[in-house]
């Protein structure tokens, strides 16, 4: 290989001839709702809380006492929020007793004693500012208390679909993974690093559950390829390329698609591609979005395994090409499905894929429609019996309301628009404050709930699973993983026999 600089090398060149290079910082993959949700928001909320009552309760101590104990009357009977008197329920209780406690004593007449009227005044004073108070920290809880609440039923309708998958039902999932660099080896030597020693592969990974021939089948599918745009036409090819793939028969009905809020899958190019696959392959498609920071699912732990696979295959081989890294992850899925075999444990295929570029992409032309792509986070396409009114799709805004027909709102005419693909758009993002510090966007959360106001639950949601959901989930998941162990053991076990019928064949002969 063509002998360059080292990384250190590589940095103090470019900080002696670059000044304007920026080194990207480690980030952080959560959402930034609930993370500054709990780091910022929480802490001052409990402060103001606190200031709020105790200025009260120094003109009366015993002001807040009833509530408090209807408080724990309920938190003792388990119908309190978990965050406690940190939580969207309590800022409300609050805010309504004290209006009654304020309107109560306006309607009582005056004690006749000195220093009443102006004790009574500081009193309406301080209830007043701590009621305005917690009246700008309720808005605030609403919007989030809205984010929360969607995060729960997207993640909750996703499960359940997968738990309980139609026979008729095609879901898929798909999701890039974080480019991964070569060459890769046994020792990583100077003569491979840095600037353009080293090459980059990205990883579009599928997970497709569907029935065939009377079996539950689980495949996760790697296209990786050397194509680095992160972009709705190689999403769209790909995936066009995986349903031919799926082996699927006139039997399967309806396709699901999830995927993250990201701009390559949440986009009117991709959701015209879903208005191609309704009218030549389904009757009827969903295109499901996780929310916002939220779409951690199936694929990151295909991911993960990638990663692994990788790293046990560098160990003794060198990765400096698409071709090495496609017998890496080969070996390495062939060794995962040896100890958990299919079909009770899921199948890998690993797929080099390189494109040619399009020519043209398709698009929905959103100009004639009711459609806001950014605000929806569920669309259904029908197909009409009579091919020439074409495909009819509705926004259903969360997907645990297609249980109802009349939750859907048809968005118009559904035309397509021709578009010029454009070249790479190279986004580099690194955080140059720490993410405590950053205020809470309250302003994007409410045009959000503004939007989907229609679609909102009545039910208050928290931040915190109730500790029941949590030990079910919990449980949930040690019986998979249990599972999963017993099959691996069997594997094993057979190894070993195996292997012991082999040495004594071996001895036999020998004498």
């Amino acid at each position: 290989m063509q002998k360059l600089m080292k990384r250190s090398t590589w940095y103090v060149h470019l900080k002696k001839h670059h000044p304007e290079f920026v080194k990207m910082k480690c980030r952080t993959d959560v959402c930034a709702f609930c993370h500054k949700y709990d780091k910022v928001f929480l802490p001052s909320l409990r402060i103001l809380v606190g200031q709020s009552e105790s200025r009260v309760q120094a003109l009366q101590p015993d002001y807040f006492d009833a509530c408090q104990q209807q408080w724990d009357k309920m938190k003792l009977a388990g119908k309190t929020d978990p965050d406690d008197k940190l939580s969207l329920q309590y800022v409300r209780a609050a805010i309504k007793y004290m209006e009654r406690m304020l309107a109560a004593r306006a309607a009582t007449i005056l004690p006749d004693h000195a220093g009443a009227l102006e004790h009574r005044g500081a009193l309406h004073a301080e209830e007043a500012s701590a009621i305005a108070d917690l009246n700008k920290a309720r808005s605030t809880l609403e919007v989030c208390e809205h984010h929360f609440s969607g995060v729960q039923r997207q993640s909750g309708f996703r499960e359940g679909m997968i738990d309980k998958l139609d026979v008729s039902h095609v879901d898929i999932q798909l999701d890039f993974m974080e480019n991964m660099s070569t060459p890769l080896g046994p020792e990583e030597s100077q003569e491979w690093f840095w600037a353009t020693a080293r090459e980059s592969i990205t990883t579009l990974g599928f997970y497709a559950h569907y029935w065939k021939d009377g079996k539950e089948v689980h495949h996760y599918y790697h296209y990786i390829s050397k194509i680095m745009n992160h972009d709705s036409a190689f999403s769209i090819t790909a995936f066009n390329d995986l349903l031919g793939r799926l082996g699927l028969t006139s039997s399967h009905k309806v396709l699901h698609v999830w995927a993250d809020c990201g701009p390559h899958f949440r986009s009117y190019e991709f959701v015209w591609n879903l208005v191609e696959v309704c009218r030549s392959r389904f009757p009827q498609v969903y295109l499901h979005f996780y929310l916002e920071h939220h779409g951690k699912g199936r694929n990151d732990g295909q991911f993960g395994l990638q990663r692994n696979w990788v790293v046990d295959y560098a160990r003794e081989h060198v990765i400096s090409t698409l071709e090495n890294m496609t017998d890496a992850l080969r070996c390495g899925a062939a060794e995962t499905m040896r100890l958990d075999p299919p079909p009770a444990g899921p199948s890998y295929s690993i797929v080099p894929f390189q494109p040619a570029k399009p020519q043209v992409i398709k698009k929905l032309n959103n100009s004639r429609t009711k459609l806001m792509i950014e605000y929806t986070y569920c669309i259904r396409f029908d197909r009409h019996r009579n091919p020439q009114f074409g495909i009819e799709i509705k926004d259903f805004v969360y997907s645990d309301r297609i249980v109802d027909e009349r939750n859907g709102v048809p968005i118009g005419d559904v035309v397509c628009e021709d578009i010029k693909p454009k070249e790479a758009d190279w986004r580099l993002s690194y955080r140059k404050t720490t993410p405590e510090k950053e205020p809470l966007n309250v302003q994007l959360l409410q045009r959000r709930l503004a939007h989907q106001a229609h679609a909102k639950l009545v039910k208050v949601v928290s931040r915190c699973s109730p500790a029941v959901v949590l030990i079910a989930r919990e449980e949930k998941r040690a019986a998979k993983r249990k599972a999963k162990f017993q099959r691996t053991q069997a594997v094993l076990a057979i190894d070993l026999e195996e292997t012991d019928s082999g040495s004594s064949s071996d001895e036999s002969a020998i004498e």
